[in-house]
């Protein structure tokens, strides 16, 4: 089994950093509101809960060139509806009679594809090359669209980084990432 060190996990998490925080600027442009991402706190595990939590909308980033494989974003479902309830015109307050269906999830994928459209061209700024994602797919409640990628689930290391996600007073809460050990040895190689 291969393991990432500690250094190895800093340097990702500087990578995701840059990159995420960019990421942040384009919600921050997509919703029109004040959007902030914390330093994140990186660990690398074996096992990660959040992919089985019910509370949870996963977000699957496909690369298609640059890094051969993928990395899952996870957001807390009320986080995710706080974005889609103001993508669609609404104020973010009062997403409780909003619920995941077609229009919500398509909302959700069109800020994910944005967010994780910025973080791919950051990371091909930082690894000075050409970096490509395929359109993110998501798993939710009420539509799954991928299975978990074995290598994240499968007992090898995962990376799980997670930052502080605020938007304006509506959204408080945690933007984790996950990285499976073939992405962050890619990463780290260039």
């Amino acid at each position: 089994m291969k393991n990432i060190t500690l250094e190895q996990a800093d340097i990702i998490g500087e990578i995701a950093n840059i990159c995420t925080g960019n990421a942040a600027t384009a919600l921050s442009m997509i919703l029109n509101r004040a959007t902030n991402i914390t330093t994140p706190v990186v660990e690398v595990l074996s096992k990660e809960d959040a992919l089985t939590a019910k509370d949870r909308i996963l977000i699957k980033v496909p690369y298609t060139k640059g890094l051969d494989g993928t990395n899952l974003m996870i957001l807390q479902e009320h986080d995710a509806l706080v974005i889609a309830n103001l993508m669609m015109g609404g104020d973010g307050k009062d997403v409780s009679n909003l619920a995941l269906d077609p229009l919500t999830l398509s909302a959700i994928s069109e800020a994910m594809n944005q967010m994780c459209g910025t973080i791919a061209t950051s990371m091909a700024t930082l690894l000075n090359k050409p970096t490509d994602i395929g359109t993110p797919l998501i798993n939710s409640n009420y539509e799954k669209s991928f299975d978990i990628p074995e290598e994240l689930c499968n007992g090898t290391d995962i990376l799980k980084v997670t930052f502080h996600l605020t938007v304006d007073n509506l959204i408080d809460s945690s933007l984790l990432q996950l990285y499976p050990i073939s992405i962050v040895q890619q990463i780290l190689n260039h």
